[in-house]
C-alpha cells in the first residue's frame, strides 16, 4: 500500500496528515450529533438563537 502511495502522492506525510485532519472533523461531527440527541432525548430544548448559532457553527466546520 505504501508504494502505491508513494507513486501517486508527492508528498506522503502531508496526505497522512490530510485523512487524519478528515477523521478528526468526523469525530467531532458525530460528537457533536451525538449532543445534539441527547439534548433532544432529554427535551432540554434549543431555543431559535442557539439553533441558528450550532448550525452556523456546522456549516463552518463543513
Amino acid at each position: 500500500m505504501l508504494t502505491y502511495i508513494e507513486q501517486k502522492v508527492e508528498n506522503r506525510s502531508t496526505l497522512i496528515e490530510s485523512l487524519l485532519q478528515q477523521w478528526r472533523r468526523q469525530q467531532e461531527d458525530e460528537a457533536l450529533a451525538q449532543a445534539c440527541k441527547l439534548v433532544d432525548e432529554l427535551g432540554l430544548g434549543w431555543d431559535e438563537e442557539w439553533q441558528t448559532l450550532a448550525i452556523t457553527d456546522w456549516e463552518a466546520s463543513g
